[in-house]
């Protein structure tokens, strides 16, 4: 199931606006391009999202950041170098909104710790707005045949590869200039974020 012919399949998936659930190496995600309006559209109102919290965008390489146009500080780069690939994510401005994106064109930017994914958002040739497949408030799925009935027979795709979640959420930390805040503790720790950045906090 891991060879080119299959990820070429499935990086087609997410090429116009559709919308699928898939493992990735915390949770199952649901995800599409980062730039469909209409695929973004349908997660929110899968998920029951109201708000204007950023959606996780998953990135293959450093370089997609460019293509984000977010703002880079040296803590966040710091951060990058420690846990990426891996279960952090890191809330940035980028210099523009994309539908993906939060209040004041924030971004939730992780590279997960998966070469088959990574490979994957290579061949989509841009990165995949995502958060997990459960409703607003749920318990996020560790395995696909976790995530609710209801929920699957929203979604245009499942992908199903070789790729076992660890079942916790990404550590999420918001970075503004030299001073970061931790808005969701996961699989990093705080105690593990401060041995690399110190009192720099918000």
């Amino acid at each position: 199931m891991n060879n080119d012919p299959d990820l070429k399949v499935y990086a087609n998936y997410f090429k116009g606006d559709c919308v699928a659930i898939f493992p990735t190496d915390t949770v199952i995600g649901l995800g599409c391009r980062f730039d469909s309006v209409e695929g973004i559209a349908k997660i929110r109102k899968i998920k029951g999202i109201v708000d204007r919290n950023p959606l996780a965008v998953l990135i293959s390489s450093e370089s997609q950041l460019e293509l984000l146009q977010v703002r880079r500080s040296r803590l966040a780069n710091q951060l990058m170098k420690e846990f990426w690939p891996g279960p952090l994510t890191l809330v940035l401005t980028a210099e523009v909104s994309f539908p993906c994106s939060g209040e004041a064109n924030t971004l939730g930017l992780r590279m997960p710790d998966a070469d088959l994914l990574r490979k994957i958002i290579d061949l989509v040739g841009a990165p995949l707005a995502t958060t997990s497949a459960n409703p607003h408030g749920r318990l996020a799925p560790a395995r696909l045949e976790d995530v609710s009935g209801a929920l699957r027979a929203m979604v245009d795709y499942e992908i199903d590869y070789e790729l076992s979640p660890i079942g916790l959420p990404s550590t999420v930390v918001r970075i503004e200039g030299g001073t970061y805040k931790i808005l969701r503790e996961g699989a990093i720790t705080h105690d593990e974020i401060f041995k690399v950045v110190g009192e720099k906090r918000d």
